[in-house]
């Protein structure tokens, strides 16, 4: 079972500070759609984040679709 960022983080800080840290202005009446945004996007990788390597897969160089 993958672990919500809301069950560690308070995702409206998070969006809060990295807005600050990319000097971006969210205006207030469209924060909550970015909040929500920001949980979907994190539900979505989990699959990738959560899937198992072993210890001697090493990262290629260079990306080649």
């Amino acid at each position: 079972m993958s672990v919500k960022p809301s069950d560690s983080i308070d995702l409206t800080d998070y969006v809060d500070a990295i807005a600050k840290v990319l000097d971006l202005t969210i205006p207030d009446e469209i924060k909550p759609g970015v909040v929500a945004n920001v949980e979907h996007v994190w539900d979505i990788a989990q699959p990738v984040l959560t899937f198992p390597l072993p210890d001697t897969v090493e990262s290629a160089t260079t990306f080649e679709p």
